[in-house]
């Protein structure tokens, strides 16, 4: 797979796999999420709200990114003026990869979908160093052959989703 294809296939299945539906509801009346429970206590609905909550800054910060990041890649051109322009969408990356790892693997979460929130942790931590270094591009080089190449995903966010109850990736996608 080309580097082109595994940024754009990067992005697409990240902003995919942890997208989040709008809602009318007031987000004060939504519960508070917290991270103290007992392993295993949650329910599935309290996990799938949580993981909700956990993924929307994620991605949020990955659709900014992606906006400015997509058209280059798919055209595999860019100009001096772009880079700046990808450091400016995609700076808030490297927190908000780093946030969602770090809060995925310090919450509790229902007993059946522990192990693939761990699967999904391992793959959001291996591209700590890759947002880094999209969010610091300043040349055409940086950024269609950069040293640390965002991974391809896995199956973890399909499979934390398949626990918890949530719709594949596939019906966000429609």
């Amino acid at each position: 797979m080309n580097r082109k294809s595994v940024y754009t296939a990067t992005a697409v299945i990240l902003l995919t796999l942890g997208s989040v539906s709008c809602s009318s509801e007031d987000e004060s009346a939504k519960p508070k999420i917290t991270a103290s429970p007992v392993a295993g206590s949650l329910t599935r609905e309290q996990g799938a709200t949580q993981y909700l909550k956990l993924v929307a800054p994620f991605n949020e910060a990955l659709e900014e990114c992606t906006k400015v990041m997509n058209p280059l890649m798919d055209s595999q051109a860019s100009s001096p003026d772009d880079f700046s322009k990808v450091r400016a969408a995609c700076k808030g990356m490297p927190e908000a990869n780093r946030t969602f790892a770090d809060e995925l693997s310090e919450a509790k979460w229902p007993t059946e979908a522990e192990e693939a929130v761990g699967l999904l942790v391992d793959e959001v931590r291996a591209d700590q160093l890759a947002w880094q270094e999209v969010s610091e591009v300043k040349t055409h080089e940086d950024l269609f052959n950069p040293d640390h190449p965002l991974s391809e995903d896995g199956p973890a966010a399909g499979l934390v989703r398949a626990h918890l109850g949530l719709p594949p990736v596939e019906d966000l996608e429609e």
